[in-house]
């Protein structure tokens, strides 16, 4: 079923024993797209750990704020932001908040992504708010708020240009849009090594995936395999506003219909 499921029940919370023994659960789990909700309790932090390069990662805060330490450096997040990781980069984040953080997770390209230790033994998993060495603002991975960068549908422009995006590699994209009441993209798929996921940041669409068809609201998360027919409409009154990203090899052709 595309409709994977709402983000406060696929949360995670992070247990160290448990990570070491399975990792994170993965609710999106193909050769080209990995999603993951991890929810940190205040004052933990994961192990500092690395993915490899044929790949792209990237976080929204979908709640509570950290402090990431990223290659040596320190820089604080908050609900709202989304962020792209160097490619490769050492890092990891701590809760540093009162309340849990949820962190959004998302990786594009080959998977899967693994998890890499630095050399040592043990290896290093320094405190983030002992490190000391805070990274110059602005900061370059965070790409701003989530709502800020939110672009708007338009039938004029989608099938020269597509919908906007956020930020564009070679294995992952990333839109945050907003659809008007009666906004419908015409039906289409996209073609090639690649999967598509959106999570839903407000409002209500009806989505319609191959023969499967659901109306999804604040928080559920949708998956469209590549190759999949789909589209969505708004029915409702309000604005739906998607947070729609898709991993593999890019760019994708997509096809309209």
């Amino acid at each position: 079923m595309p409709l994977i499921g709402n983000i406060e029940d696929l949360k995670w919370t992070y247990e160290e024993e448990a990570a070491a023994a399975g990792g994170s659960p993965i609710p999106i789990n193909t050769p080209n797209l990995e999603v993951r909700v991890i929810l940190l309790e205040p004052g933990v932090y994961p192990p500092y750990h690395a993915h490899h390069t044929e790949m792209d990662e990237g976080y929204l805060i979908y709640g509570g704020r950290g402090l990431i330490h990223n290659g040596g450096e320190t820089f604080h997040i908050e609900k709202g932001n989304v962020l792209l990781n160097p490619r490769g980069g050492m890092h990891h984040m701590k809760n540093i908040g009162g309340d849990g953080l949820i962190e959004f997770n998302f990786r594009g390209g080959r998977m899967p992504s693994q998890f890499i230790l630095p050399g040592g033994d043990p290896p290093p998993n320094p405190d983030p708010e002992t490190v000391g060495n805070p990274a110059r603002t602005p900061v370059s991975y965070i790409q701003g708020n989530a709502l800020d960068m939110m672009g708007r549908f338009d039938p004029a422009t989608i099938k020269q240009t597509g919908l906007p995006a956020v930020f564009s590699t070679e294995f992952l994209e990333l839109r945050i849009v907003s659809f008007a009441p009666g906004a419908r993209p015409e039906t289409h798929r996209h073609l090639g090594e690649v999967d598509e996921a959106t999570l839903m940041l407000g409002g209500r669409l009806h989505f319609y995936i191959d023969d499967d068809e659901f109306v999804a609201g604040p928080g559920d998360m949708v998956h469209v395999p590549g190759g999949a027919v789909h589209h969505v409409e708004n029915e409702g009154g309000e604005d739906g506003i998607i947070f729609n990203f898709i991993g593999g090899r890019l760019p994708a052709e997509t096809e309209w219909m």
